[in-house]
């Protein structure tokens, strides 16, 4: 099972795509296990319509979220990560000496809409903030870090993950989200952010307002910036998966052109697509296609 996921024992680095429980599956659609060399530079950790919830078994994580025009720093064990339209800074992590290590780890994508039953709040309450897991469940987060500290073997690791997000789903008590957004959401996600807003409130039966409102809330993006968002991770895996010419990508993905492409990865990247590629495309399409 190590070998086979590439977290631990002599194998070459990757990224493996892993099976969550029938229980967990609609709360976490996807799952990773990833054992990655040194990156160059600092990493990117870039906008998603999806919480991020990463089981670290190297240590901790250092990690800047944005603030404004300022960044916080801190170095997370099991770190909790909101829905943001900035990207999250991840330098590498360097011995007493200095030296690049190997990162190997967990990585889940959550469902916000599942936040509630995970995390015992709504994904709202998360935007653009990157938590230590036991500042948001409390003590069992903290116990749950600590059976991750040290040198775990990956299937126990995945083990002990499954069987925290199984519990955590078996025991919610939290009232059921809306209908309303839970169709709203899968409309834009689903569509790539394609649909447009009028569309998705029309569909629901809610007007503008409400529906941003209501999203923002419960997730952390109001309707358009979810779109936003949801057209701009499209985009991120349409140039991992393909050497298409950027302005065909922007032409599928929603754009008005190029230029608009461009202007919307500055604002949640921090660089162009090409200077993202350049950085960080190279090394992350490696890991993908090696799943």
């Amino acid at each position: 099972m190590d070998r086979e996921y590439g977290v631990d024992g002599a194998v070459s680095a990757r990224m493996v795509a892993l099976r969550p429980s029938a229980r967990s599956v609609g709360a976490v659609p996807q799952m990773f296990g990833y054992r990655m060399p040194p990156l160059p530079g600092v990493h990117r950790g870039l906008p998603s319509p999806y919480l991020t919830l990463v089981f670290s078994l190297c240590g901790d994580l250092p990690i800047e979220v944005p603030a404004g025009i300022r960044s916080r720093a801190g170095a997370y064990g099991i770190p909790v990560g909101g829905l943001h339209t900035r990207p999250v800074l991840l330098p590498p992590i360097t011995d007493a000496a200095g030296r690049r290590l190997m990162q190997r780890g967990i990585q889940l994508a959550v469902n916000p809409l599942a936040a509630r039953a995970i995390f015992g709040m709504p994904a709202g309450e998360l935007a653009g903030a990157v938590l230590e897991l036991d500042e948001v469940v409390g003590r069992e987060g903290g116990e749950l870090r600590e059976r991750l500290t040290g040198d775990v073997v990956a299937a126990r690791a995945l083990g002990q993950v499954s069987r925290w997000i199984d519990g955590r789903l078996a025991a919610d008590d939290q009232a059921p989200v809306a209908a309303e957004l839970n169709r709203a959401w899968r409309l834009i996600v689903g569509s790539g952010g394609r649909m447009r807003v009028a569309e998705v409130a029309r569909d629901v039966g809610w007007s503008r307002r409400h529906l941003t409102a209501r999203l923002r809330a419960e997730v952390g993006l109001g309707a358009k910036d979810l779109a936003r968002v949801s057209r701009f991770q499209r985009s991120r895996s349409m140039m991992m998966d393909s050497a298409r010419p950027l302005a065909e990508i922007a032409a599928d993905c929603g754009y008005t052109d190029q230029s608009h492409l461009s202007n919307e990865w500055r604002e949640f990247a921090g660089c162009t697509p090409g200077q993202w590629i350049a950085a960080e495309a190279p090394a992350l399409s490696q890991l993908h296609h090696d799943s």
